[in-house]
């Protein structure tokens, strides 16, 4: 079984609104329906699981109302951070009777520009392993700065990757790895990768999608808003 996890717990301070960005409409339908759609309607998902506050779960369960499926969807609260969210989001799926070899998907609301070659890519490569990242290059020439006023060393640029969403897991090793985290490890994490890597974990990374960008900003937003306009989605 594949089971989708979509995460829209956050607040988007960024953003510099009294919505989260992951709520705003975008030619009359919230940011979130568009991602929702693309994996409730991917004929590999079997079931969908969605982090969200009390205070949203209606109109998040009215989005889900409008895209339509019989598939089963299931809610989970957002943790206080990213990884907190995913985890409580896991202990539902466990709740559910996910399996061992189940494969999770997890997912950024604001991401809504998704693929349905990236589920797919994501679901088959992770067949063969622990945990997929898909991935794009970084364009430009990084350097690393401890202070953000010298530069201390040169990067390769050509060795650098930028991550994207979604990710996909093993269920049952990606749920071991997450409930043996202590407060202070989960609080450093910042990708949900990095739990599969730290604990040696066979990941891989596959090629991403730059149309698959994060909305954080209002100038990622006005992005989204001229490609919508534009193709029509």
């Amino acid at each position: 079984m594949n089971i989708a996890i979509v995460l829209s717990g956050g607040v988007g301070s960024r953003m510099g609104l009294s919505i989260p960005k992951q709520f705003i409409e975008v030619s009359g339908v919230p940011v979130i329906e568009y991602c929702l759609k693309s994996l409730i309607h991917h004929p590999k998902i079997d079931a969908v699981i969605i982090g969200v506050a009390d205070e949203w779960l209606s109109f998040v369960k009215e989005c889900v109302k409008r895209v339509g499926t019989k598939k089963p969807v299931y809610y989970s609260k957002p943790g206080e951070i990213r990884q907190g969210s995913i985890i409580n989001a896991l202990k539902e799926a466990n709740k559910q009777g996910a399996k061992q070899t189940d494969i999770v998907l997890i997912h950024d609301a604001a991401r809504p520009l998704l693929s349905e070659k990236l589920i797919t890519d994501c679901l088959k490569a992770c067949e063969e392993a622990d945990a997929v990242l898909p991935v794009i290059p970084v364009k430009d020439t990084t350097y690393l700065s401890r202070d953000g006023k010298h530069i201390d060393s040169l990067l390769e640029r050509k060795t650098l990757w930028n991550g994207q969403a979604p990710e996909a897991f093993k269920f049952g090793s990606y749920y071991e790895a997450n409930m043996k985290l202590s407060e202070e490890e989960l609080n450093r994490i910042t990708g949900s990768t990095e739990v599969s890597y730290r604990v040696g974990l066979k990941c891989v990374l596959i090629p991403g999608d730059t149309n698959n960008f994060k909305i954080t900003t209002p100038e990622d937003l006005s992005n989204f808003e001229s490609i919508i306009k534009n193709e029509g989605i």
